[in-house]
């Protein structure tokens, strides 16, 4: 599978984003009204998620791509934390705050390699393409089978149960279907508001 300052005026208040229901046209709608930042209600927590925090992951994730910013923050546990932060989940854009050891470090350092397109999947005329980043180089995957191709479709909407067992097995070897417990969470985002130029991602 694998191809390889100057004083500003005073800032409004932070809307407030819960992110229950369709998570994509949320993040648009907010977009579209002249949204520009946003905050989550409550700190999504990873020890042993339930619906609401995938979807406020969700929320992140989709956000990033649109390029809204958003204020939240992550718990995900000692064990969890270094691998979340350092790999996984270093191309949403960062949390206001970590727990476990060492959280100022590693949320700096999340800081200083986020940009965006580190992770990410673009549709193509019968396949998709994943270009991840996230681990220093660039790693590019063409899935040109159709159940690949409809399993991207299928995590995007969180219908994990529905994904062949095989092409899930695969993604989640690639760290780009993450699990958190019982739960699996698609990391990829579709870019859909380019900073750069397309090529150079």
């Amino acid at each position: 599978m694998r191809e390889d300052l100057l004083i500003a005026p005073p800032t409004p208040p932070v809307p407030s984003a819960t992110p229950y229901g369709p998570v994509g046209e949320q993040v648009h709608d907010l977009y579209r009204s002249g949204v520009r930042c946003t905050a989550l209600d409550e700190p999504v927590s990873l020890r042993s998620p339930d619906p609401r925090d995938l979807r406020a992951l969700d929320f992140v994730r989709v956000a990033t791509a649109r390029g809204l910013l958003v204020r939240w923050h992550l718990r995900a546990g000692r064990r969890a934390l270094p691998a979340l932060t350092a790999h996984d989940l270093s191309h949403l854009q960062p949390p206001v705050s970590l727990d476990g050891p060492r959280s100022a470090e590693r949320l700096a350092q999340w800081n200083t390699r986020f940009y965006l397109g580190r992770c990410v999947w673009r549709r193509g005329p019968g396949f998709v393409q994943i270009r991840d980043r996230r681990g220093g180089v660039l790693q590019r995957f063409d899935l040109v089978r159709p159940v690949y191709a409809q399993a991207v479709a299928l995590l995007e909407r969180q219908r994990t149960d529905e994904v062949d067992p095989e092409v899930l097995t695969a993604l989640r070897a690639e760290r780009l279907v993450l699990t958190f417990g019982d739960a699996h969470w698609w990391a990829p985002y579709l870019m859909d508001r380019w900073p750069v130029p397309s090529m150079v991602l």
